[in-house]
C-alpha cells in the first residue's frame, strides 16, 4: 500500500487549487497549514501539458508539499467537459510531477493505463467515487470499495451527498470498517464530516483556498481551525 505521500500522523487537510496556480494562493495555503495540495486540472483554462508541468514543478518547489493530481471527469464534478483522450494525455504528462493521482472508478476507458503508469512512477493511487444526489446503501458502498481495490487503488475515496443523519452514520460505519479510505459527506448536513471523519481515520479532507469544488466544502482555514479546537492539529 503506497501511502508514503501522506504525512504519517494526525488528520490531514489538502488545500484545493482551482483555475490556475497562483503563487499568492499557494503561499496562503502553506501559511494556513495545508498538509497537501490538490491540483484540479479540470478547472484550468490553460491545459498546455508543458506549461502545466512547469507550473507543477514550481508549485512543488514553493510549497514543499505532496501534490495530488486530479483531472476530474465532468460526470463526477469536473469543471470542463474533457474527453477521455484529453484527460489521459494530461495524466500522462503530469504524473511525473505529482505525488498522488485521483481518478474516478467510472473512468473505465482510461483507468488501467493511468493507474499502471502512476504505479510505475511510484505514485500513490486514489480511486474515487462521487455521488452528488444521495448516499448509496451499505452494499453499494462496499462494492465501490472492493471494485476500486481490484483496479489498483492504494486509497479509495467515496464522496456522497448526505440527506439525513442516517446517511452520515452509514458513511461513518464504512469508514470504521476498513483502512485506507477517504470518506466525505457532501452537502450542508455533511459539512461536519470534513472535520470529524479525519479524526475517525479518513486519510484526507479537502478545503478550498480560492473557490469551493464540492457542496458543503469548508475553507482550508476553517478546517485547520476546527482541528486545533478539538486538539487534532
Amino acid at each position: 500500500m503506497r501511502k508514503g505521500a501522506i504525512p504519517a500522523t494526525g488528520p490531514k487537510a489538502a488545500g484545493v487549487i482551482v483555475e490556475e496556480i497562483k503563487i499568492g494562493a499557494v503561499k496562503k495555503a502553506v501559511a494556513q497549514g495545508a498538509d497537501l495540495l490538490e491540483v484540479r486540472v479540470d478547472s484550468f483554462a490553460d491545459l498546455d501539458p508543458a506549461t502545466l508541468a512547469e507550473n507543477l514543478k514550481k508549485l512543488k518547489k514553493i510549497s514543499g508539499l505532496p501534490i495530488i493530481l486530479t483531472v476530474r471527469s465532468r460526470k463526477e464534478g469536473g469543471v470542463r467537459p474533457l474527453s477521455d483522450r484529453t484527460r489521459a494525455a494530461l495524466f500522462d504528462a503530469l504524473i511525473p510531477y505529482s505525488d498522488m493521482i485521483d481518478i474516478e472508478l467510472s473512468s473505465s476507458g482510461i483507468m488501467e493505463n493511468v493507474v499502471n503508469f502512476a504505479k510505475r512512477n511510484g505514485k500513490t493511487v486514489i480511486i474515487s467515487h462521487h455521488d452528488f444526489k444521495t448516499t448509496p446503501g451499505d452494499g453499494a458502498l462496499w462494492n465501490i470499495i472492493e471494485k476500486s481495490r481490484k483496479k489498483g487503488a492504494d486509497i479509495v475515496k467515496v464522496a456522497a451527498h448526505a440527506r439525513s443523519p442516517k446517511d452520515l452514520k452509514r458513511l461513518a460505519g464504512v469508514l470504521l470498517g476498513a483502512d485506507d479510505l477517504i470518506i466525505i459527506a457532501m452537502g450542508s448536513i455533511g459539512a461536519a464530516s470534513r472535520v470529524f471523519f479525519p479524526m475517525l481515520g479518513s486519510l484526507i479532507t479537502y478545503g478550498s483556498i480560492t473557490g469551493s469544488t464540492a457542496p458543503g466544502q469548508l475553507t482550508l482555514k476553517e478546517i485547520k481551525e476546527e482541528f486545533k479546537k478539538y486538539g487534532a492539529a
